[in-house]
């Protein structure tokens, strides 16, 4: 990757005033992630945040292969749902409520402690443990929606979806960006949709939107786990490392949801109010 070039123009206006021009080259493999923020007069400055492993090539390859797995484990949620559809469970909103629990409550101690599961047999058995529930969570999911054959078109789409995020990765003259990863997933989705358009079934496929959110998240917190949001450093060689992640990753997005839509807005109502009982009207 050439390297980003700054060159720095001052020219005095007054005696109180300087204008700095800054001009900076477009590197031309993409090598860093950019946090964009506003520059400001205080000092706030973009956040660079450079990716764990440079080479463009190697890092779309670590990609695709533990999106490779997260399609192995998505398949594993077909045979998952025809258990529940021949064997329904009792008490079926009870379970579902404890199943989250106890799921949010192991990927946050997976997430919390993090080294052990780096290497075997540590990482396996954490690939096979989020493998089940991962299935299990998903089928008392779509379970709660709709309880026919129609059922396996949600798995079905998200599968495909992941694959062609795999065969994109494939190319190098087009970055992979998250919104370019947008593109394909609501391509795909699309598909689907106008092919249920015409064969009768549209309310049957658009209840199982929620698998382009699903695909849109494993890119989100990719981008998170390669750019070193999340501290990782991954290796080159970390792919079942790397396809557990996407699991244990959920509930820190969970909170990060939450807060972004309650907790804020709790603290921006708690200021308003403070700020009542202090600012004088005139």
């Amino acid at each position: 990757m050439r390297l980003i070039k700054y060159r720095i123009i001052i020219r005095p206006q007054s005696s109180d005033e300087m204008e700095a021009v800054m001009v900076s080259g477009k590197p031309e493999v993409p090598g860093i992630a950019i946090q964009c923020e506003l520059i400001s007069p205080k000092g706030h400055y973009p956040k660079l945040y450079t990716f764990d492993i440079q080479d463009v090539q190697v890092r779309r390859g670590l990609v695709r292969r533990f999106y490779a797995i997260l399609i192995v484990q998505l398949a594993f949620t077909l045979p998952c749902i025809e258990v529940l559809l021949v064997y329904p469970l009792p008490y079926f909103g009870l379970t579902s409520t404890i199943s989250f629990v106890i799921s949010c409550s192991l990927y946050s101690c997976f997430y919390v402690w993090r080294d052990w599961r780096r290497q075997g047999p540590g990482n396996y058995f954490v690939l096979i443990l989020t493998t089940v529930i991962g299935s299990f969570n998903r089928s008392l999911y779509l379970m709660s929606l709709v309880r026919n054959r129609w059922v396996y078109v949600y798995p079905i789409i998200l599968i495909l979806e992941i694959l062609a995020l795999i065969l994109y990765s494939v190319q190098e003259k087009f970055r992979f960006t998250q919104i370019r990863g947008i593109y394909v997933i609501g391509l795909v989705f699309g598909v689907f949709l106008l092919l249920a358009y015409y064969s009768g079934c549209m309310m049957e496929v658009f209840s199982g939107m929620a698998c382009a959110f699903e695909a849109w998240y494993v890119i989100y917190d990719t981008h998170l786990m390669m750019c070193g949001r999340h501290g990782y450093q991954l290796k080159p060689t970390e792919y079942v490392f790397a396809a557990c992640n996407i699991h244990c990753d959920v509930p820190y997005g969970l909170w990060r949801l939450i807060k972004m839509l309650f907790i804020n807005k709790v603290i921006e109502a708690i200021r308003l109010l403070r700020d009542c009982f202090r600012s004088e009207v005139c």
